[in-house]
């Protein structure tokens, strides 16, 4: 019986059990059919596409607060839920593997990725191992749960998931349409927010999304048809840069213009992108980021305008009474006491009690400050030893695929200059998403690359020497077996994992 088969016989027998409960309880029909439906859409979705729950994970933050879904906020944490979702599709491509695979094709799924995930699994067990002696047992508790649970579970899951660039593509505008979406709730939602007296109106999380939207739409095809690609750019990068203004987040703003510089150098080098071409993208992101931040600027719009003043001095001035300012201190008084535990630090979460004195979650808005005062030198070493590896494979999986896919580089550089500015060790979660799914390029490029050496190779043999014509029927029967789109050998290499 074909796995198909049983999952369909399967899922008949979940429907008709969930049928019989209803009766049983007096169930509303209508509400068992749409949870029955709702149940098969979810299994279906997990087993064939995960992607979609690992998008939604990472949107969940931004819209489980939204009227959509507050009718279902009871059941549970929506990003949880999807997280949950996600890691059955895994665990169920995981239980199939096992009587099919052989230990070289498992192998194969980590390969040469191997010393890149060791270095992540020592750096997760230093920041483990530093929750017993720190001084914040609650909020380092609580982040060294998330790291380990949601970090470790992002960093992994791509390699269970993009096995051909079809799913990454899959992937990638997926990410571009949910930032979409996120982009005009932002936009339209930007009134209410800066009218709130209580709140502030940043929006960061919402914010390192955009940009990442804009350098995927910038630096990679959704699409392999040019004119639909040029399509997109026109229509959507006018949208994410809006979406990025109403978030008012600076970081971001900093990271993608960063970015987005570095990436065009490397393909005006390489030859892959034309100065004018560059000239022009760069013009238009400019121009929109001005023009977002002078339209929002003038308008009567509360605290946001209290915010574009204050990023307007700090650029201006270069210095600022808001929170930039007061991150500038926290550096400061971090830096002048990270000789007091050099070698393992003060334990996870216990910057907060240093600079506040309670246990409540706070950190002083730089990632690589943070690692050095709660884990040490030693804990520095290993996130810069894993930094360094996971650059090393960027390097050359760029150079394999002649900049094909200089986008995960750029999210990779762009999410640790966000790290400089913002969030802590879990807030950065999207980090170790974009290593793992870099990671997980890097083997499919490597796994393309060594399909091209050996149909070279085999093209290479002597008895097929097109030249001879006494050889050239032989030769070209040769090449009717041996050619093959790469298209077509990623779809067999997917078909050993996916079902």
């Amino acid at each position: 019986m074909q796995l198909k088969t049983k999952l369909f016989i399967a899922l008949l027998s979940l429907s008709g059990l969930a049928l019989l409960l209803s009766t049983y309880w007096s169930l509303p029909l209508d509400l068992t059919l749409l949870g029955v439906a709702g149940l098969g859409v979810f299994t279906y979705l997990a087993v064939r596409y995960p992607e979609w729950f690992l998008v939604s994970a990472i949107f969940a933050p931004q819209w489980k607060s939204s009227w959509i879904f507050r009718p279902v906020a009871h059941l549970g944490d929506l990003t949880l839920i999807m997280l949950l979702c996600l890691v059955g599709g895994i665990v169920w491509r995981t239980m199939m593997w096992f009587g099919r695979l052989g230990y070289e094709e498992i192998r194969s799924l980590f390969s040469r990725q191997m010393s890149q995930i060791l270095a992540f699994l020592v750096f997760a067990a230093l920041v483990a191992v530093s929750y017993s002696y720190t001084s914040a047992p609650d909020y380092g508790g609580a982040k060294l749960m998330r790291f380990l649970l949601i970090g470790t579970l992002l960093f992994l899951s791509p390699f269970f998931i993009f096995f051909t660039e079809d799913d990454f593509r899959r992937f990638a505008r997926l990410f571009v349409g949910f930032s979409a979406l996120t982009a005009v709730q932002l936009i339209t939602s930007l009134e209410s927010r800066s009218q709130d007296a209580e709140g502030d109106i940043t929006r960061i999380g919402a914010g390192w999304l955009m940009g990442m939207a804009i350098l995927i739409l910038l630096f990679y095809p959704l699409s392999s048809n040019r004119n639909r690609q040029r399509l997109m750019v026109v229509g959507l990068l006018p949208l994410f840069i809006g979406g990025l203004m109403a978030s008012a987040a600076r970081g971001p703003m900093v990271a993608v213009a960063i970015a987005s510089l570095f990436g065009m150098a490397v393909l005006i080098k390489e030859g892959q992108l034309r100065v004018t071409t560059a000239m022009f993208m760069l013009f238009f992101l400019v121009f929109g980021l001005g023009g977002a931040y002078l339209v929002l600027r003038q308008t009567d719009l509360g605290k946001y305008t209290a915010k574009a003043g204050e990023l307007e001095v700090l650029f201006t001035q270069g210095s600022s009474s808001g929170s930039a300012g007061k991150r500038v201190d926290f550096y400061r008084a971090t830096i002048a006491a990270l000789p007091n535990q050099p070698l393992m630090g003060t334990g996870i979460g216990s910057w907060s009690e240093f600079y506040f004195g309670n246990d409540q979650r706070n950190y002083p808005h730089n990632l690589f400050l943070e690692i050095t005062f709660e884990e040490g030198i030693v804990g520095l070493i290993a996130f810069l030893a894993l930094l360094t590896l996971v650059g090393i494979s960027i390097f050359r999986m760029v150079g394999a695929s002649r900049s094909h896919f200089i986008v995960l580089g750029l999210l990779v550089l762009y999410c640790l200059i966000i790290s400089l500015f913002s969030g802590d060790l879990d807030d950065n979660r999207l980090l170790w998403l974009w290593m793992g799914v870099t990671l997980s390029i890097c083997r499919l490029v490597q796994f393309r690359v060594s399909a091209m050496r050996s149909m070279q190779q085999a093209m290479r043999r002597p008895q097929y020497d097109p030249a001879g014509p006494v050889n050239a029927p032989a030769f070209s029967r040769h090449l009717a077996s041996e050619r093959y789109s790469i298209g077509k050998k990623d779809q067999e290499w997917r078909e050993k994992f996916v079902f």
